[in-house]
């Protein structure tokens, strides 16, 4: 066979070789998906979110005075001076409207228990958390003299109302107190928001809070609250 003929038919060849090459790897199919993960990335996996987005406020609480009976009767007569004792009804101011803001008072040491012309009193307030299937309670009781806090108690509780909620806790969180002009306390909540009954797996929860302060006249001051 001649030199060029042989030369030609090599030369089809290989490039009839590189044709079916390409065209094999132009039709190879995609690596499939990862799975469990959107788009196949496990660098962003789904993550359950809670369905409670409270975008109003809480219910304003509700406060009132002791009166001179129930102070005896709960044995908070020894926290103030009964002879100065007066019903001075409590005055909610709400800090999240600025105009009221600024009026708050800052927190200072007492250092004397001295009334002076101020009267004496204690207070009861309720505060709640709600929303659909959820609901938060805290119940705060406090005394003063119009210039210190003479006692405080904090309690809270909560509940659920659907079954695959489920409540889990509460804490009040304290600042200053006895001693001191004002009386700080933080009520936090924990809610299970998807709970699975037959595996006990909680898999979203919800951390909603308020926190509030008080003072020696029976002042309230609504800080702040959130989830």
């Amino acid at each position: 066979m001649p030199l060029n003929r042989r030369f030609a038919r090599v030369t089809v060849s290989c490039a009839f070789a590189a044709i079916t090459v390409l065209s094999l790897g132009a039709f190879s199919p995609a690596p499939p998906a990862s799975p469990g993960y959107p788009g196949g990335s496990p660098a962003s996996p789904a993550s359950p979110a809670s369905p409670v987005r409270r975008v109003d406020p809480p219910p304003r609480p509700t406060a009132r005075a002791l009166t001179a009976d129930e102070i005896r009767r709960r044995g908070l007569d020894k926290y103030i001076d009964m002879s100065r004792q007066q019903e001075t009804p409590p005055r909610i101011i709400d800090t999240n409207q600025g105009k009221f803001s600024s009026g708050i008072l800052s927190p200072a040491r007492q250092f004397s228990n001295t009334s002076g012309n101020f009267t004496s009193g204690c207070w009861y307030l309720t505060t709640t958390y709600g929303a659909p299937g959820l609901n938060g309670v805290g119940y705060h009781t406090w005394c003063g003299n119009g210039t210190q806090i003479t006692y405080t108690s904090a309690s809270c509780t909560g509940s659920t109302n659907l079954p695959t909620y489920m409540y889990e806790g509460c804490q009040n969180i304290q600042a200053y107190g006895v001693g001191w002009n004002v009386w700080d306390v933080t009520d936090g909540w924990r809610f299970c928001t998807s709970y699975n009954p037959y595996t006990g797996v909680c898999s979203s929860r919800a951390y909603p809070w308020q926190k509030n302060r008080y003072g020696a006249g029976g002042q309230v001051w609504l800080l702040g609250w959130g989830n």
